[in-house]
């Protein structure tokens, strides 16, 4: 079972503009940004790999590395979870999708073994959107029939806390890259971290082989 921390608002210096910003319409905000990925997919071409996997699990390492990024609101209460998961859609044979639940895991290696063949078995399933109680995750979409300039999301419920990360096609070595965050949470810095960290491993790519 997942941990997490509570955190307390009376001791909590984000607590005044958490509470501001629960009072929006829509607490959330987008930010599409173009990365180069160039590095990544040399990465991945050249050692046999999925470049759609080694996108998604440094995407995730990179959610997982900003605690902004794993605090929720959970049944009343303000949690920072110790780890994130990732929710996945795969198409299917029919041309529609089905999704995959996974797992944070400390390195690229790991995080392949367990996620390739749930890829493969959702290709050949049949198509479910899946269900979670918990908020420990990120919704992380891959479109790649598209090089877009920006993109907006489905919102699942208001006030959902849970990032939504969206990539598209590459071009020109150039990756775009679109986030849904809180701004209960997260706020121009923390975005800039994400960013940050994200195209680090993007430009060097074998660090996500090695254990966070």
């Amino acid at each position: 079972m997942n941990q997490y921390r509570i955190i307390d608002p009376a001791t909590w210096s984000r607590a005044p503009i958490f509470e501001f910003y629960r009072t929006f319409s829509n607490p959330t905000f987008h930010i599409s940004v173009k990365l180069d990925a160039r590095s990544l997919y040399d990465q991945a071409k050249g050692n046999g790999e999925s470049f759609f996997l080694l996108t998604l699990y440094a995407i995730l390492r990179t959610a997982n590395e900003i605690p902004e990024c794993r605090q929720r609101c959970e049944d009343g209460k303000i949690v920072e979870y110790e780890k994130v998961a990732a929710m996945t859609p795969i198409m299917t044979e029919s041309g529609l999708f089905r999704q995959i639940w996974c797992e944070y895991e400390p390195d690229y290696p790991a995080f392949r073994t367990a996620v390739a063949p749930k890829v493969k078995a959702a290709k050949n399933d049949d198509p479910a959107p899946m269900l979670k109680q918990s908020s420990d995750y990120i919704c992380a979409n891959c479109a790649p029939w598209i090089h877009f300039e920006s993109i907006t999301t489905a919102e699942m419920r208001f006030g959902q806390t849970e990032p939504v990360i969206t990539w598209g096609r590459m071009a020109d070595g150039l990756l775009p890259i679109s986030c849904r965050f809180s701004h209960m949470f997260m706020d121009g810095l923390h975005t800039g971290y994400f960013f940050t960290k994200l195209n680090g491993y993007f430009t060097s790519p074998q660090r996500l082989y090695r254990r966070s």
